[in-house]
């Protein structure tokens, strides 16, 4: 559930944080007015209170994030903006020009990553995944070995035999679906199975049944849900009141590695046994992180390491190729 509706705040929950928020904020506000720190020159944005900035108007918009962003702010303050939300400062950036000069242009200086919230930090290994790490040594190994092994056009053709597996299973489940349903079919549901066998291949290298495939999907989907942003994330003071949540994560977390651990052992045997599988490809993603050499560290990463690694692969193939479209198509 994404707490940036208002649908997901009860009045009661409403009534709570706005008087801790604004009690709270009264008290730093003050305290920040004596201190005479340095105002920041940040792109344009909507006003908001002290604190807890925009949050409130964001979450009473009624709409999701994204859509308040692009409906309501990008019209008044321009392609790039600033929204305060909570202790997290946002800048936004939404045109694709821009979006080059900060990514290619001036990746160095954007190559970092802002402080993860706590639910983030426990999904990446305390920041150790490609999306996570801060900019430095680590970041550089675990970037390169993605770009060298996972995205580069050479080992992309190497995949092409799990394609023709993913639309062979896609073409027996469109007919199966057809025959069951006087013809019709979900197409969107059925080529996002396809898709995501394709990146389950890529990274882990083994044959999966549709059960094991569906299994990992639904856990990933978890995954997501428990990602989504809280208001403790934005207001730390508030973390007492979402100890149950909090709480979730951690059963999401042991779930994750309990479902996909056992598929990373599976493709170590296959590379120590060649013959004790068949049907594994001769390459795959994760064949390149059991022995991984990261700068700064003597150790391979370990298996739950391993599991944010497999899985921020398959989030950056998508992204990846995404955002390139989009570049080059308004360049």
């Amino acid at each position: 559930m994404d707490f940036l509706s208002s649908s997901s705040l009860s009045p009661y929950y409403h009534l709570i944080f706005t008087a801790i928020a604004f009690f709270v904020s009264a008290l730093i506000f003050v305290f920040s007015k004596k201190s005479g720190s340095k105002k920041l020159n940040l792109p344009p944005g909507p006003p908001g209170y002290p604190v807890v900035g925009n949050l409130f108007q964001v979450a009473r918009s009624g709409k999701p994030f994204f859509l308040y962003v692009r409906e309501e702010l990008i019209p008044k303050y321009g392609p790039i903006l600033t929204l305060k939300m909570g202790t997290r400062t946002m800048i936004i950036i939404s045109n694709a020009e821009l979006t080059r000069e900060a990514l290619i242009e001036k990746g160095q200086v954007f190559a970092s990553r802002p402080r993860e919230n706590p639910t983030r930090t426990i999904f990446s290994c305390d920041k150790f995944t490609v999306n996570a790490a801060l900019y430095g040594p680590v970041w550089r190994s675990l970037r390169r070995n993605m770009v060298q092994n996972g995205l580069s056009a050479a080992r992309l053709k190497e995949f092409r035999q799990a394609r023709d597996v993913a639309m062979d299973k896609l073409i027996d489940r469109l007919k199966s679906e057809a025959a069951a349903n006087e013809g019709l079919v979900w197409v969107l549901k059925n080529a996002r199975f396809a898709v995501f066998c394709i990146l389950l291949a890529m990274c882990f290298g083994i044959e999966m049944d549709e059960e094991t495939i569906e299994r990992v999907d639904q856990m990933m989907k978890t995954v997501l849900m428990v990602l989504d942003p809280r208001l403790d994330d934005y207001l730390p003071l508030l973390s007492p009141f979402f100890s149950k949540q909090r709480k979730r994560v951690r059963e999401v977390r042991k779930e994750q590695i309990e479902t996909l651990v056992p598929l990373i052992e599976k493709r170590r045997n296959a590379i120590r046994n060649p013959n004790s599988d068949p049907t594994a490809n001769s390459f795959s993603y994760l064949d390149t992180l059991f022995d991984l050499k990261i700068e700064g560290r003597k150790s391979s990463p370990t298996n739950p390491e391993i599991v944010d690694l497999s899985e921020k692969l398959e989030f950056t193939v998508v992204m990846k190729n995404s955002l390139r479209a989009k570049i080059k198509a308004r360049a």
